[in-house]
């Protein structure tokens, strides 16, 4: 019986290419990826694989799991993410699941979670939770928990729970307070709360060790920042701040502070002269302090879109600053020299009005052949052959897991960006690999790339993948500048490859 059962079971899963043909047993199999091909149901015997530590069921139309599943008792890493499941079975817990991706399905109890004692890590981000309940033990091991996307108002019975928590993601819901036990979080290191309808946060909040918050989008009106002795980075886009004050001890090592379309009249500078990326765009102030100058770490900066004229001489000390963005300001001529002698790499005041960037359509695809053109010229692993290049291109247009982004200019395509998805084992998730990214030597120094880097990092992020990565000519050094201080870190990865 056994044996049958395995040679079917081998058959079943040699028509998806998720084995080798070289398995012979089902003791062999410790990784099983059965992604994206539309399946509704799986087959019982896939309790026989007894070794299995991963599963990956994600993309699928499964509403339902064989009750054998409870047999895979190695069982550590389960993804079921975009599937059709409404309930999973309580006996989904008696393995030892270390990692588990329910997103994407239409989830509305995670009761059967209490007997997962040993998750770490537990994303059920876009699914249909109202409430959350007592559902996880105080000795629950949980350190990343995403809940984004679901219909939660209230999150004080859930947080003295999670004391060993690192990362919650919370955005999307319909959380209005921040309450007083957010105290229990003590191991917090991110938070996202971001798209919801918060008006409150409580004085405990200030005294966690939390180094990346994002409160972007909320309904906060007055905010007192202090304490938060630990935080980074600070995001608090789209708030309408009628009250916005910061005390002397916050954050002294704040690296990034970002106040995107708050409704601001005034820029306030954080204490942290520690500061790298800070951006006041899309507000109402009329002024930049002489201080700014103090700010010698600082690499970016963002003021576009408020009602600034002048800009003062000690700007020019921010001897690091590599990207203005100053568009949207009535700037006078003395701001302007002030520019011209800081010379940053980046600065939008030159750039054309009505640039955007959208994905491409198909009636794109011979400009962005053309534009290929001028990034192979420049790289010597690949030769110009604008019929070849169209035809990778309209295939990838096609294909499912690919994004092509360009910049257009007067209905023109004048740059451009590709990103397909991968499987990377290291990960074991879905990645981003980026390619083509090319932008028409005539709008260079604009800003133009970095708008395309900015909008494929969104798309990944929404697309839940957990990296994404370039392949880049060493002797192309522009490039390789441009990459770092967008952030991409180098590897010490070189890439071969063998030409069929």
């Amino acid at each position: 019986m056994y044996n049958y059962e395995w040679d079917r079971l081998k058959t079943w899963l040699d028509q998806y290419g998720a084995i080798e043909s070289s398995v012979v047993s089902p003791e062999e199999i410790t990784r099983l990826d059965l992604s994206g091909h539309a399946l509704r149901e799986i087959p019982q015997s896939l309790g026989i694989l007894t070794k299995l530590l991963a599963l990956n069921l994600s993309n699928n139309r499964l509403s339902i799991l064989p009750q054998s599943m409870k047999n895979l008792s190695h069982l550590s890493n389960l993804d079921l993410r975009r599937n059709s499941f409404e309930e999973l079975p309580d006996s989904l817990c008696t393995q030892s699941l270390r990692s588990l991706n329910i997103s994407g399905n239409k989830i509305t109890d995670i009761s059967f979670l209490a007997e997962c004692k040993e998750l770490r890590v537990l994303d059920v981000s876009s699914n249909s939770l109202k409430e959350i309940g007592a559902v996880f033990d105080v000795e629950n091991e949980l350190r990343t928990l995403n809940l984004s996307n679901n219909f939660l108002k209230d999150i004080t019975h859930i947080l003295p729970v999670l004391r060993n928590l690192q990362r919650l993601n919370l955005n999307g819901n319909l959380i209005s307070e921040l309450p007083e036990n957010v105290s229990n979080l003590v191991s917090l290191e991110e938070i996202e709360i971001t798209d919801n309808l918060l008006e409150k946060i409580d004085e405990a909040f200030f005294e966690l060790d939390v180094e990346n918050v994002n409160l972007t989008a909320n309904k906060l009106t007055h905010l007192h920042l202090h304490g938060l002795n630990a935080l980074e980075v600070l995001t608090l886009d789209e708030n309408s701040l009628k009250d916005f004050t910061m005390s002397s001890d916050f954050a002294p090592y704040l690296r990034e502070l970002s106040c995107d379309s708050c409704s601001l009249k005034e820029l306030l500078l954080p204490p942290s002269t520690a500061l790298e990326n800070l951006c006041y765009s899309s507000n109402m102030i009329s002024i930049v302090s002489d201080e700014i100058g103090l700010y010698t770490k600082l690499t970016e900066l963002d003021i576009d879109g408020n009602n600034i004229v002048d800009l003062p001489d000690t700007l020019a000390n921010l001897l690091h600053l590599n990207t203005l963005y100053a568009q949207g300001n009535p700037l006078n001529e003395h701001a302007k020299k002030v520019i011209s002698i800081l010379d940053p790499v980046i600065c939008d005041l030159n750039m054309k009005s009505g640039i955007t960037i959208e994905k491409a359509n198909e009636e794109d695809l011979k400009e962005m052949a053309g534009l290929l053109g001028i990034l192979f010229a420049i790289e010597s692993d690949f030769e110009i052959d604008f019929h070849k290049q169209y035809a990778g291109l309209k295939q990838l247009y096609h294909n499912e897991g690919s994004d092509l982004l360009v910049a257009k200019h007067e209905n023109k395509v004048v740059g451009m960006l590709t990103m397909q998805r991968l499987i990377s084992s290291a990960e074991g998730s879905f990645i981003g690999q980026l390619e083509d990214i090319v932008v028409r030597e005539d709008y260079r120094v604009m800003g133009v790339g970095s708008r395309l880097i900015n909008k494929i990092r969104a798309l990944a992020y929404d697309y839940g993948y957990k990296r994404i990565q370039l392949a880049a000519d060493v002797n192309n050094e522009n490039a390789l500048k441009f990459y770092t201080r967008r952030g991409l870190k180098r590897t010490h990865l070189s890439v071969y490859h063998f030409h069929l």
